[in-house]
């Protein structure tokens, strides 16, 4: 299968890396290997993606462990973050799971495409698009973003945490391939590390449970095989409205709408609704809480 890699090294529509303190997300405690080295820059904590306009947006956050006090962030160096489409899945309607639709191969999930984002030492970010089809059209890329923001994940314990956030924006016509359902997921690699990936961030609040954390190492096509359990991803038909969890919007209150106990009862002071106001444009997130008094 041929692939071609466009390197995307200063195309930057809209970047800032200068600010960024701490963060937890959706999953924000299920790699104990990351935890145990210390890599919390490594962790991912919330996956969200959705349309707005003729664009997807997809939004990755990371490190749960960014100080309160923090008024700056650095992203690692060795560190790859990756983003995961697989166009082409076929996916029936029926949900009995409430995972967005039930996936009829789920050992056929591949990466049709790839954003991958890595940062230099100087925090310049280096941008490419990894296509199976080999196809390219030069616009792959309508807007980028890094840099320190409020945690989107509605939940008590984050309420005034910040996270460290990548979000791309890019054109849906060239994620859509002969369907408009599409398969979504990210990953973390740190260089030293074996393995393809540490962490992997899909659906929210699926692999942080106890007994599915090995679910992070593992590519969603090796989950129902290896696991028992029904792949980690995002399951997004495009045209349809973003409503968790069909995509995920930053305004879904995903503890509540999975109403899982051991989370729920966690949830103090149980906000329906994110502690700061989500932006209208781009890159949506809430900006950063600045340091406790």
């Amino acid at each position: 299968m041929n692939r071609m890699i466009v390197s995307a090294l200063g195309l930057v529509l809209m970047i800032s890396v200068g600010r960024v303190p701490a963060a937890l997300g959706s999953d924000h405690d299920d790699t104990p290997l990351l935890r145990t080295l210390n890599r919390h820059d490594a962790r991912l904590t919330d996956l969200h993606a959705f349309v707005t306009g003729e664009d997807l947006v997809l939004s990755l956050c990371s490190n749960p462990a960014i100080p309160a006090t923090a008024t700056s962030y650095r992203f690692p160096s060795d560190v790859t973050f990756d983003f995961h489409i697989d166009y082409d899945s076929e996916i029936r309607p029926e949900d009995p799971d409430m995972l967005g639709g039930t996936i009829v191969d789920p050992t056929g999930i591949r990466e049709d495409i790839t954003y991958r984002v890595r940062f230099n030492p100087d925090q310049s970010p280096t941008l490419q698009v990894i296509r199976a089809d080999g196809q390219y059209d030069g616009t792959w890329l309508t807007g980028f973003y890094a840099g320190l923001r409020d945690d989107p994940f509605i939940r008590g314990p984050r309420i005034g945490r910040n996270v460290a956030a990548i979000v791309l924006r890019v054109p849906l016509a060239s994620v859509i391939k002969n369907q408009s359902t599409i398969l979504i997921w990210a990953t973390s690699k740190v260089d030293t590390l074996e393995g393809p990936f540490q962490d992997l961030d899909g659906r929210s609040l699926r692999s942080q449970e106890p007994g599915f954390l090995e679910m992070n190492a593992m590519h969603p096509s090796e989950h129902l095989a290896k696991m028992g359990v029904k792949p980690d991803v995002i399951i997004y038909d495009t045209s349809k409205p973003v409503l968790f969890p069909n995509g995920r919007a930053f305004k879904d209150d995903v503890v509540d709408m999975t109403a899982i106990p051991r989370i729920m009862e966690t949830d103090q002071p149980f906000p329906s609704a994110n502690d700061s106001k989500f932006l209208e444009v781009f890159p949506y997130l809430a900006a950063p809480n600045p340091p406790p008094q």
